[in-house]
């Protein structure tokens, strides 16, 4: 049984489900998820501890921090702290329709991601929530954002692209961008925090991502 909320407020369509949460910590029952759905943390940090299969994923997760539940993904359990939470559910059919506008006939399958820094869906999370908050009726920039948000997690989180073993990382593109960046400045030195202003991350995330996400310290990384 779930603990009693600090707070919700949700908004229903066809397509899709917002709901923001603010709840005193909690231990999540063995459950499938049978929507796609994408949290976004909007306080912290504070733990998360998820039981799938023979797996126990902990992590520390941070304000903006994404976390991904793909459709029928099965846990046996989690524990989160108090928290305060954005949270985007999917409709399968909004997902197939954002697989065939970029051009992908067969069925993507999203992989199970916790706690990664993505500042694109991150700003385009917070604009809905923004849009919601001054309407509740259904319009075209809602419509066009829930519709971005799909096609960025088809884009960036299907499993065939995501190889990331570890949590609290950057996607693949982002992390491009950022070596892109070190690449193209070579001819002078680089800190951390001016890279990580230059794809749009804050510094401190950006460290521990970038850390998270190729094993390596940033700084450490600049000096080779």
């Amino acid at each position: 049984m779930l603990p009693p909320l600090f707070f919700k407020r949700s908004f229903d369509a066809a397509d899709f489900t917002f709901e923001h949460f603010r709840q005193p910590a909690f231990a999540l029952l063995p459950q499938t998820f049978l929507v796609h759905a994408i949290y976004i943390r909007l306080d912290g940090p504070s733990n998360v501890e998820v039981h799938c299969n023979d797996k126990r994923n902990q992590q520390q997760v941070s304000r903006g921090d994404i976390t991904i539940a793909p459709y029928r993904l099965s846990v046996n359990g989690a524990s989160v702290g108090t928290c305060e939470f954005l949270q985007l559910s999917l409709k399968p059919a909004l997902i197939d329709r954002a697989a065939k506008e970029l051009g992908l006939n067969t069925h993507v399958e999203l992989a199970s991601v916790l706690g990664v820094v993505d500042p694109l869906a991150e700003q385009t999370i917070y604009q809905l929530e923004e849009e919601l908050a001054i309407s509740q009726q259904l319009s075209n920039h809602i419509t066009v954002l829930v519709d971005t948000v799909a096609q960025h997690l088809v884009r960036h989180y299907a499993k065939n692209k995501w190889n990331k073993n570890s949590f609290g990382g950057f996607p693949k593109y982002l992390l491009d961008r950022a070596l892109e960046y070190i690449t193209d400045h070579r001819d002078r030195t680089l800190s951390s925090q001016e890279i990580a202003r230059a794809v749009g991350v804050e510094p401190d995330r950006f460290a521990n991502a970038f850390r998270a996400t190729t094993g390596q310290d940033i700084d450490q990384y600049l000096r080779k």
